[in-house]
């Protein structure tokens, strides 16, 4: 009886603490870039393009992506993309959270492709940012 009531605790616990994103920062963004620039091989040629925003379709870039939204708790491998955590991340600055929302659960496919995780992720990645690019600039921007 104490053990099922201690892993109902924990479970709860687990529940709540998943159910808190912790909002990333501009620092966290450049450290996230740093390390899967670093990782993924990102040449000086793609982050002149990624500044601004042009993220061109290749295997470079998607690892580089999908390095930054495993990082930032957006997606996961198995699961695909954490779509309260995107809202959170993203809508920060938006007045109407659920218009972001429905935006997102669009671009939040279920990878009915079937292709490998970065390509997922990458795919939702380049929807979002056609549907709310002023909403993903403002996420990045430090604050004045």
């Amino acid at each position: 009886m104490k053990n099922a009531v201690a892993i109902l605790l924990c479970a709860l616990l687990g529940l709540a603490s998943a159910a808190e994103y912790k909002i990333r920062s501009v620092e966290d963004l450049q450290t996230a870039r740093k390390e899967c620039g670093a990782s993924s091989k990102v040449t000086e040629a793609l982050i002149a393009k990624y500044r601004t925003f042009e993220y061109p379709d290749d295997e470079i870039t998607r690892s580089y992506i999908h390095c930054i939204f495993l990082k930032f708790e957006l997606f996961d491998d198995a699961k695909g993309f954490n779509i309260d955590n995107l809202v959170a991340q993203l809508g920060q600055a938006a007045e109407d959270k659920a218009a972001v929302k429905a935006d997102i659960e669009k671009c939040a496919d279920k990878n009915e492709q079937k292709t490998a995780a970065d390509a997922w992720a990458f795919r939702g990645f380049k929807c979002i940012l056609g549907k709310n690019l002023p909403l993903v600039q403002s996420a990045i921007q430090k604050p004045n």
